[in-house]
């Protein structure tokens, strides 16, 4: 007479845990899209991609949680259920953590020195001179050049790689206080951050600029600026320069950043 099988059953306990992680980060993607977050980590014409992949995490989830709820059935099965450690999961687990736990920042002026500054390199070669510049006939005929989170990129690399051809017209424009290291102490940089993708590829871009008691604005200081575009000599370069003939201390802006080709 053969040995009754027994039917074995077990809680299948690494169902639940993927169940646990994908709701996670559903309930992260989402809680950063209700509350106008997503641009401060990616470019905005790639939201709606963000919102696209939580919204397909959501049938991941329901077919997770039919698994948690089916019971193993094999010897097998209920071993590797029993033992799958859940130290394989913990990454999952601290990247959910630190994106509760740690508040939302932006770029700061902190990060400019690591990344390097356009203005700082604004010599004309060949490479630059071959690239199209669509901006260039519109900001010739300009009295005053707006600058705007729409053309900044552009404007930066017309006025800091042609600035003989600027010199003299008005400006207007934002940005954040940058003390960069050798300028005098009339002088700053008026930077922002162009994101192409998302914030880890991030770029400072912004132009010297030059005023009585600019250097008692500190990094990060936001300020609007009217000023008149001139010619300067820089690390033995020509460079462009911002002469500024009044500004405005300003709260930071809802989107600090900038992102071309939007």
């Amino acid at each position: 007479m053969q040995p009754r099988k027994r039917n074995l059953r077990s809680f299948n306990n690494g169902a639940c845990i993927q169940s646990i992680i994908l709701l996670g980060f559903i309930i992260l993607l989402l809680w950063l899209d209700i509350t106008k977050q997503l641009p401060l980590y990616i470019n905005p014409k790639f939201i709606v991609l963000t919102q696209i992949s939580y919204l397909l995490l959501v049938p991941m989830l329901v077919i997770q949680i039919i698994d948690t709820l089916l019971p193993t059935s094999s010897v097998y099965e209920q071993y590797c259920h029993k033992h799958s450690s859940i130290g394989k999961y913990t990454p999952f687990f601290m990247i959910l953590l630190l994106a509760f736990a740690v508040p939302e920042n932006t770029l700061n002026a902190n990060l400019v020195s690591s990344k390097g500054l356009n203005s700082q390199s604004s010599a004309i070669t060949h490479s630059i001179k071959d690239l199209p510049r669509p901006l260039a006939p519109v900001f010739g005929q300009m009295d005053t050049i707006k600058v705007t989170n729409l053309n900044y990129t552009e404007a930066m690399c017309e006025i800091n790689n042609f600035p003989n051809e600027y010199a003299g017209k008005k400006i207007t424009m934002t940005g954040f206080v940058f003390q960069i290291p050798g300028l005098a102490n009339d002088q700053i940089s008026l930077v922002r951050y162009v994101v192409m993708c998302c914030t880890a590829d991030s770029l400072p871009y912004g132009v010297m600029c030059e005023g009585i008691e600019i250097q008692k604005y500190p990094d990060g200081t936001w300020l609007s600026i009217e000023g008149i575009i001139q010619m300067v000599t820089y690390d033995g370069k020509d460079a462009a320069s911002i002469k500024i003939t009044s500004l405005q201390k300003i709260e930071a802006p809802k989107d600090p950043y900038v992102y071309p080709y939007n």
